[in-house]
Order: structure tokens, then C-alpha cells, then sequence
């Protein structure tokens, strides 16, 4: 529906996502629509505490946060039910105009959506689940990509898309901070390779000694290669390092614990990524940095994989039984000579 500036600007829509950085990114498509439809309405994010900075750096498409308490069901955080019963009344008072249920198909959150209290609710629900009205919850299941499934969204609100690609602004310094910190250790733009082998989830890593072996390859081939991730990951990133016979620079071993953005400078002044299915390599598609992630059984690459399939490769892990297949998919890539490794 078409709106007046003014009538725009006392708009009032919500958004509930309350999840990881992956999942955080995948429905910027979407929510780049409804900005672009809604240019002066006030966009609310309802997510858990660590988005609050995902609301600072993509402040051009969001105007405010409300932490999210969690819920019943919902495994993300454990909640407290006098938390949540003070929550819904403030989240009530929010006097929502327009309300989006984008934490996943509705299961379990499309009836709490409903006690926002919001003028308008859309949301995704699986086939055949009740709903009020149909045309504003349209039907997705969980094995549909995650960023095409959240813009059925912006067709049930009939306003249109603008592309299905990642967005990762960065903010002030970061940028500048990496190419010191790569300058202190004599690395150029494009010079190396970032290896990921963390995973939130511990199950969706493959094995540290692959990494290593893969490292060494790509290091051959004449690219530095930086290990990543956070200080949660500080033993795999310590045991890939030892493995590999190749200088390597473990980042959190040299700088810490690196914020958000700087790694993501890390990857965006990098020649590739090679990653396991999580958080990093949304951010090499967002960025567009050649990628190549590997996917565990405990993740399907038709939800997760990147779209841009000739920038980004998937390797199930059922196809990446020797090493070398990862490194030479890289260097194909980066159009590189592909070193053979050694048994």
C-alpha cells in the first residue's frame, strides 16, 4: 500500500530474529525491501543481546533493538517467565504497526508473534498449519534456502524485492585497523588465504589435520595463510598451526580476540576463504571473496550455501574425503596452479 512521507515516517514495523550472524545476514535481502518500501518508517529489530551491534552496523535499514528474552521452546537462550511476561508488555506498548515473523517457519512463533499485539503480522508456516490468513503467512519449509524463503515475505506485503544479495557494511576504523595489523606482519592485499576451522557448532567442523594439510597446499601454491576465528576456537585454530609445516598466522594466537568487523576486514583484504558452514562464510559471500565451505551432515547446503555458486563452491563432507580436493577447488578458483600434496 502506498504510503505519504508523513504517514511513512509515523510507521512503526517490527522485525523478530533472534539467532547467529549466518542467520542474521540472510534476511538483509528482505529487509532491504521493506527499508526501500518504507523509507521513513521506524524498523525494530527483536533479537538476543549480541544484536544490538548487528543493529549499529546495518543502521541504515534499522532504527532500534529490543532484546529478546527467549521463549518456550525455542533452544537459543534459556528464558525466565517473569522476563517474558515483562517483555510482552513492553513489546505490546510498542503499538506495532506492521510485524514480521522472521525467526523461522512458525511452528512455535508465529502464535507468540500474535500476542505482539501488532496491527499487521506476516510470517512463514509450514504446509497445511493454521493460520489467520493465508496470503500473509505464506507456506516454507526448512529445506528451502534461507534467503529466498524469508522473501516470500516482501510478496505477501506486495512490495518488491531489490536483489538477493549479502550485505556487510563496515563501520569506522575497522578497515584501517586490519591493513595495520597486515602491514605489522608484512602481508598484502590478496596475498593469503583465510582457513575457518571453527563452527559454533563443534559438529559441523571438519578435522583439524584436513585443515592443516589444505593449508599447506595452498601455501605451496605460494599464498600466506591466516588461521581465524574466535578465542572460543583458540585449540582447534592452536592445533591446525602445529599440524601444518607451512608459516601460518594464527590470528587469535598474534591479536586475540578479534570484534566482528575486523575479521571481516581480515576476509574482505583476503584472496579467499575456506571455511566450515557457519558464520564467516556468509560474510565471504556478503563480501564477495571466493569461498569454499565445507558442509557436515549436520547442515544442508540447499538452506545454507551461498547463492553465487560460481564464486562459492560446497564440498559435503561425504566428497571431501582427501584434503587436496578443498585446496585445489580454492586455487581453481584464484586460477592458481594446483601443487600435489604428499601422503
Amino acid at each position: 500500500m502506498k504510503q505519504t512521507q508523513e504517514e511513512n515516517s509515523k510507521l512503526k514495523i517490527g522485525i523478530l530474529r533472534a539467532l547467529y550472524l549466518g542467520d542474521m545476514l540472510c534476511i538483509i535481502p528482505t529487509v532491504r525491501a521493506i527499508r526501500a518500501a518504507y523509507p521513513f518508517a521506524s524498523i525494530t529489530l527483536v533479537g538476543l543481546p549480541w544484536a544490538k551491534s548487528f543493529v549499529e552496523r546495518f543502521q541504515h535499514y534499522f532504527d532500534a533493538f529490543v532484546e529478546f528474552p527467549g521463549w518456550p521452546g525455542l533452544p537459543e537462550q534459556p528464558y525466565d517467565h517473569k522476563t517474558v511476561l515483562s517483555f510482552l508488555s513492553d513489546i505490546q506498548a510498542q503499538s506495532f504497526d506492521i510485524f514480521l515473523q522472521m525467526q523461522g517457519n512458525g511452528e512455535s512463533t508465529n502464535a507468540m508473534c500474535m500476542l505482539f499485539g501488532a496491527k499487521k503480522l506476516y510470517g512463514l508456516r509450514k504446509t497445511n498449519d493454521w493460520c489467520e490468513n493465508d496470503l500473509d503467512f505464506p507456506e516454507s519449509e526448512d529445506n528451502e534456502h534461507e534467503i529466498l524463503r524469508f522473501l516470500k515475505l516482501a510478496k505477501a506485503m506486495q512490495i518488491p524485492t531489490h536483489g538477493t544479495h549479502l550485505e556487510f557494511p563496515f563501520l569506522c576504523n575497522e578497515l584501517e585497523k586490519t591493513q595495520s595489523r597486515l602491514s605489522e606482519k608484512k602481508l598484502s592485499v590478496k596475498s593469503y588465504i583465510c582457513l575457518h576451522p571453527g563452527a559454533r557448532d563443534p559438529r559441523r567442523r571438519w578435522p583439524a589435520r584436513n585443515f592443516a594439510r589444505v593449508g599447506d597446499q595452498l601455501a605451496s601454491a605460494g599464498y600466506s595463510v591466516v588461521l581465524t576465528g574466535s578465542t572460543d576456537e583458540s585449540e582447534i585454530l592452536g592445533e591446525v598451526a602445529s599440524l601444518m609445516s607451512s608459516p601460518v598466522l594464527n590470528t587469535v594466537k598474534e591479536f586475540g580476540h578479534l570484534p566482528l568487523g575486523e575479521l571481516a576486514a581480515l576476509i574482505h583484504f583476503s584472496a579467499g576463504l575456506v571455511s566450515n558452514d557457519t558464520g564467516v562464510s556468509h560474510i565471504a559471500s556478503a563480501l564477495e571473496i571466493p569461498s569454499v565451505i565445507i558442509f557436515s551432515p549436520f547442515s544442508d547446503p540447499v538452506r545454507w550455501a551461498p547463492l553465487n555458486s560460481q564464486m562459492h563452491s560446497v564440498i559435503p563432507i561425504d566428497e571431501a574425503g582427501h584434503p587436496e580436493i578443498i585446496g585445489r577447488t580454492m586455487l581453481q578458483k584464484l586460477q592458481q596452479p594446483v601443487p600435489s600434496l604428499q601422503e
